[in-house]
């Protein structure tokens, strides 16, 4: 997923996103630029995430993943290669869908170039890992069924990817143990909050628009008083700090 705003000239920030497809788990890593060596940290960053042990990884089209260097280095980690539907502008469908309900939804589609850009996703995609895939549910296609144009489609019940993980048979027991210390020891009020305090130093980071920046000191989250504003916030809806910032007009 790329940041680049309203234009896609040079070089931009890029959200690499993984999802298994049997549990739905989903990790994504914030790559500063489309090299090959940046896409091989991020895999084993998101190696070092998932609750589980990869076997192989299957990347879309993307010239960035499709390469020698990257193929030729998954293979020597023993990590299967595989290629999604060619010629199809929704090549890798269960990382497409992802695209548009976490990243976009929460980052926004603003242009983030730089180191500094590189970790204010980061910092908000450490924190929305942990609430999306151990609280919130999702759902799982069962079975499909064309009926000469129409297309039925059942689902499972919605459930957390984290249930999906511990109720399947090829994760080893120690993993589970691991899982189940995790969400003992998360608050999912407390990792909402910190998800906004991450939106909103994306969001100020937007409106310096690079010019005049100068270090701020990180925001402290209020659990108390972010749960008192939880009261109204349900009925007059919360404006995310990334979408839609104010136009302000700055001489070049």
């Amino acid at each position: 997923m790329a940041h680049f705003g309203t234009s896609s000239s040079g070089s931009f920030v890029q959200t690499m996103v993984l999802t298994d497809i049997a549990t739905g788990w989903t990790e994504g890593i914030p790559v500063r630029t489309r090299d090959s060596g940046n896409v091989i940290v991020a895999v084993k960053q998101a190696r070092s995430l998932f609750p589980f042990p990869l076997l192989g990884v299957d990347f879309d089209n993307d010239s960035a993943f499709m390469n020698a260097f990257v193929v030729s280095w998954c293979r020597s980690e023993e990590l299967e290669v595989t290629r999604s539907r060619a010629y199809r502008k929704n090549d890798q469908a269960h990382a497409e869908q992802k695209n548009g309900a976490i990243v976009r939804r929460l980052v926004g589609y603003s242009r983030f170039v730089g180191a500094e850009a590189t970790a204010a996703p980061g910092q908000l995609y450490a924190v929305v890992r942990l609430y999306g895939n151990l609280f919130q549910p999702s759902f799982k296609l069962q079975e499909k069924t064309r009926i000469g144009a129409r297309v039925i489609k059942r689902y499972h019940p919605p459930v957390p990817p984290v249930a999906r993980v511990l109720a399947h048979p090829g994760v080893t027991e120690l993993d589970k143990e691991r899982l189940r210390a995790m969400m003992e020891n998360a608050d999912p009020v407390l990792l909402f909050a910190g998800i906004r305090a991450a939106q909103e130093e994306l969001g100020r980071r937007i409106d310096r628009r690079g010019l005049h920046a100068k270090l701020e000191e990180p925001i402290v989250v209020d659990v108390q008083r972010f749960a008192a504003n939880l009261k109204t916030a349900w009925k007059n809806g919360e404006t995310r700090p990334t979408h839609r910032r104010p136009y302000r007009r700055t001489k070049p």
